[in-house]
C-alpha cells in the first residue's frame, strides 16, 4: 500500500489554517513532518493523528 505524503499546502488547506500557523504547529511539536530534502512533507496517518487529538483535547 502506497502512502500518501501531503505538502504544506495540502496540509493547510485540509486544516484550513495559514502556512504559518502550520509551521507554528511544527515547532511545538504536535505535528511532525517529514523532511526530503528542503521539501517539508506530511503522512495521511500523521495529520489525522493529529487531529484526533486536537478533537479528543476538549473530553
Amino acid at each position: 500500500m502506497e502512502k500518501k505524503l501531503l505538502t504544506v499546502k495540502e496540509t493547510g488547506e485540509r486544516l484550513r489554517i495559514s502556512r504559518a500557523t502550520l509551521y507554528n504547529i511544527i515547532k511545538s511539536g504536535e505535528i511532525r513532518p517529514i523532511k526530503i530534502g528542503k521539501r517539508t512533507l506530511f503522512t495521511e496517518e500523521e495529520l489525522n493523528r493529529f487531529i484526533d487529538k486536537k478533537m479528543n483535547d476538549g473530553d
